[in-house]
């Protein structure tokens, strides 16, 4: 398929939808010209998992089945990156397998992966565009396991649905990206993200992160470096209008041995506590620049992390 005709089906499956912006940032994606892989579709209301999944008209119904499709692909030394659009609709998939050198984009107004998603297979080069992310029960909505490389989530939402514990965890990773997403929901997570392992050159930003607790919380106790936490809105109030109180901590930072490097810079923070370390000890080296912080509803420019 090449990429004219991907834009034609994006257009005739409801991309319009999404406007302007969502057909500037992924429209063009490079990968969608056939010749840096395959292209997959699913379709759960007009798919079979029986069919080949090289079509819109021959979609697959399942997620699961994509990936599977996808990652036989990959069974050596490979560089081309492959695709899998997934219409507009509800996935009540449990996936445990994450797709190898590959785009999951979400098609149409919500393509909502609605059960937990606990990753226990490492992978590489697996970003997620334009999905939604929700379930009810006492886990986390996404976990991704350790020794992960390049996963990243754009324009996603998760939403906070019951008694989901965390948004989304994250284990050893190099090269996480979490950015123009949201963290919602009707309640809110007590922790939206979770860090507890290692990371090289994380980039969190320009998200909207809604929590009880903990907006986003590194709790890795070994060493992390080259990561940047930036531009980020992080509050309570915006997703429950139910709530008259903040959050515990917007960034918490529990490292208290190993080394962490991190740069927090132009966030806009209502907590209690707006950025938190549990040790003041220079090791960590973190840096806060020009973060707004209402605390307790005092507002302030927090230019340094805080131990207390």
């Amino acid at each position: 398929m090449n990429k004219a005709n991907a834009r034609i089906w994006l257009a005739e499956e409801g991309l319009e939808i999404l406007g302007p912006s969502f057909q500037t940032r992924y429209a063009t994606l490079p990968n969608m010209n056939a010749a840096f892989g395959k292209v997959f579709y699913v379709d759960k209301a007009t798919g079979s998992d029986s069919q080949d999944g090289l079509t819109p008209a021959t979609a697959f119904a399942t997620v699961a089945k994509a990936i599977t499709a996808n990652n036989l692909e990959f069974t050596g030394l490979n560089y081309k990156m492959n695709t899998i659009y997934v219409h507009s609709n509800t996935y009540s998939e449990a996936l445990t397998v994450m797709p190898h050198n590959c785009n999951v984009i979400g098609i149409g107004a919500r393509a909502r992966l609605g059960s937990v998603l606990t990753f226990t297979t490492a992978a590489s080069n697996c970003n997620f565009w334009n999905m939604r992310f929700r379930q009810a029960t006492a886990a986390p909505h996404v976990t991704i396991p350790d020794n992960c490389y390049g996963v990243s989530f754009h324009n996603c939402i998760f939403e906070g649905n019951g008694s989901a514990t965390y948004a989304l965890s994250v284990g050893i990773c190099q090269d996480l990206v979490v950015e123009d997403c949201q963290f919602l929901g009707n309640p809110v997570f007590p922790t939206a993200i979770i860090l507890t392992g290692l990371q090289i050159r994380m980039i969190i930003r320009r998200n909207h992160i809604a929590a009880t607790t903990n907006g986003i919380e590194d709790a890795c106790m070994t060493a992390s470096y080259g990561g940047i936490i930036c531009d980020n809105y992080i509050g309570k109030q915006f997703a429950d209008p139910n709530s008259t109180t903040q959050m515990a901590y917007g960034i918490k930072l529990d490292k208290t041995t190993g080394t962490s490097k991190i740069l927090i810079v132009n966030n806009r923070i209502e907590a209690v506590d707006g950025i938190y370390s549990a040790s003041s000890d220079t090791q960590f080296q973190n840096t806060a620049i020009d973060n707004v912080v209402n605390e307790a509803g005092t507002s302030t420019t927090e230019d340094e992390v805080n131990t207390a």
